[in-house]
């Protein structure tokens, strides 16, 4: 009777194991809003910028606005920027930004020898966080944090990205 005990209770730790390890191969998480957002009374987020990577800037708007098109634009004479992007250098862990009060910041320390990938998928994230959007955990997820090369938006990024969309 003792063995059998023994038995189930293996099997149970085992079990309970392969569902902890499954679950870490998930590529799909939750939609997450951070409970502020930077987009304007006109559910515009207008931005302007000094920061030298206005490539990644640029491509980071088309890849929301190529899911959402009308929101996120630069600045004119007419429209005040909403955020305002900029770099600094500073040695820390920290590779970039966004604040609610309207910057987000590119830390040169890790920006200046990032690949392309890793700096769209920074800056997109970046302006995730502008749109409202707070971090996730999916594999292939914009908003999941790290300094990885993601170049496309996640389902969770665009449910996320539709959650905040109501609240503007």
């Amino acid at each position: 009777m003792a063995g059998f005990k023994s038995m189930i209770r293996t099997i149970g730790i085992i079990v309970i194991a392969l569902v902890v390890s499954l679950s870490s191969f998930n590529t799909s998480s939750e939609a997450a809003l951070l409970g502020w957002d930077l987009v304007d009374n006109n559910k515009h987020l207008d931005w302007n910028s000094d920061s030298k990577y206005i490539s990644s800037i640029n491509n980071a708007m088309k890849l929301w606005e190529n899911y959402k098109s009308g929101i996120i634009r630069p600045d004119t004479a007419a429209e005040r920027e909403d955020v305002f992007l900029t770099d600094y250098m500073q040695v820390s862990s920290t590779i970039a930004s966004t604040s609610s009060n309207g910057i987000i910041r590119f830390n040169d320390y890790h920006y200046a020898d990032m690949s392309n990938g890793e700096r769209l998928k920074t800056t997109t994230h970046e302006f995730g966080h502008a749109l409202g959007l707070a971090h996730t955990f999916g594999r292939r997820d914009i908003m999941r944090q790290g300094k990885v090369s993601i170049t496309k938006l996640s389902s969770t990024d665009k449910r996320s990205y539709d959650e905040a969309y109501l609240t503007y």
